[in-house]
This record gives C-alpha cells, sequence and structure tokens, in this order.
C-alpha cells in the first residue's frame, strides 16, 4: 500500500513539473491558420496503441487518421513560434506533441508578396509517415482580378522512405466558378519533391526558437 502511494506522490510531482515548464514557454500557441484536409484518406478510424513506424501504406492511412483526429479534437499540445528572414520570407512553425512524443510538425510560411505553403508532416517514433505540402502561387490576371496556382503534394512512408506520392494541380480564381479541390483527382508523382521536404523536416526538428531558424 506504501509503494502505491508513493507512485502517486511521484506522478502528481511530475504533473506539477510538466505543467510549470509548459508554463514557462515563450512560444506562442496559436491555431493553425488553414487545417490541413485530404479527401484521398477517407478511412475507418480504428485505435493505434503503439507508436511503432508503420510497415505498408494501410497503416499509414491509419495512423494518419488517428493523429488528425487527435488534433482536430485538441488532443495534442502545441508549441510554436514565428519568424521572420529580412521580409523576404516569414512563417510560423508549430509542434504538436503526445505524452513527449512529436507526432506532427507544421511550417506555414510566405516568400515575398506571390508565394505562401503549408507543409505538414506527421510522425511516429521520431520519423515521418506522412508528409502533405500545399503550395500557392497567386498573380494578376486582370484589373482587379487575380488567380491561385495551387499544388497539392501527398507524401506516404514505409520505413522511411517514399513508398507513394501523389500531386494535385489547380487554378482558383477571384472571379467566376472555381473548382471544388475535393473532387480533382490525384496523379502519381515521382517523389522527387521527398528530398527537398525531408531536408527540411530534418532541419526544423531542431530548431527550439525563432533565432535558430536558417533563413538561406
Amino acid at each position: 500500500m506504501k509503494i502505491f502511494k508513493c507512485n502517486i506522490h511521484v506522478f502528481l510531482v511530475a504533473a506539477l513539473l510538466v505543467s510549470a515548464v509548459a508554463c514557462r514557454q515563450n512560444h506562442k500557441d496559436a491555431d493553425l491558420q488553414q487545417p490541413v484536409k485530404n479527401d484521398t484518406l477517407k478511412v475507418h478510424h480504428k485505435p493505434v496503441r503503439s507508436y511503432h513506424i508503420p510497415k505498408d501504406i494501410a497503416e499509414v492511412k491509419e495512423f494518419y487518421a488517428v493523429w488528425e483526429q487527435k488534433a482536430a479534437g485538441g488532443s495534442f499540445n502545441k508549441v510554436s513560434f514565428e519568424y521572420n528572414c529580412q521580409n523576404e520570407k516569414n512563417g510560423r512553425l508549430t509542434y504538436f506533441f503526445e505524452d513527449g512524443r512529436l507526432r506532427i510538425m507544421e511550417h506555414a510560411y510566405n516568400e515575398y508578396d506571390h508565394f505562401s505553403a503549408t507543409d505538414r508532416y506527421y510522425i511516429a517514433d521520431g520519423s515521418p509517415f506522412f508528409v502533405y505540402s500545399r503550395e500557392v502561387a497567386w498573380s494578376f490576371e486582370a484589373e482587379g482580378k487575380t488567380k491561385d496556382s495551387v499544388t497539392e503534394y501527398r507524401g506516404y512512408l514505409v520505413g522511411g522512405k517514399p513508398a507513394k506520392c501523389l500531386v494535385k494541380n489547380y487554378i482558383l480564381r477571384s472571379h467566376g466558378n472555381n473548382p471544388k479541390p475535393e473532387e480533382i483527382p490525384n496523379k502519381v508523382s515521382d517523389c522527387s519533391k521527398m528530398q527537398k521536404l525531408m531536408l527540411e523536416f530534418q532541419k526544423m526538428a531542431n530548431y527550439r526558437q525563432a533565432a535558430d531558424v536558417d533563413c538561406k
């Protein structure tokens, strides 16, 4: 009985320490500017009781669905900060944690005035198993009218290597009728973009504050 009481005491002390550290964070805990939607990954939500790296694409979809459900339900703790690279590039990094483990990392940024992007990594056991990237380049099409050229990229990783990659392109105009992105089919990609995305992941996983961001 004494052992049980001791364990409870240790647990409470640990919980208070974690809460104290969280309160001292100077990072901003802001809501996501734009939620990531993926119409291609409609699966039955099944509980994931372990945190191993998905062993196949079917399991990638299962993990993705659970991670998205938890993020939408506010189950993850979030830490975020913003940075500015001499007004040429600025953005925000957001880290989603569960039990001290990194589950999702999101990088939303703008370059100059005509380009923005959001890269989102879904992580198990320290390694991404799914990557979503959305890039938007906008331009003037006529007086007072603009168009957004959108590229959505999805990468499935198994064992830390790309197993399947999809890409979707479409245009959204400030005038006239626009297509519904969820109704536009994906096309199979050669996964060439994954190398750049994974290099960015390695850098961002080590950032702790805005001063750490590499503006090159």
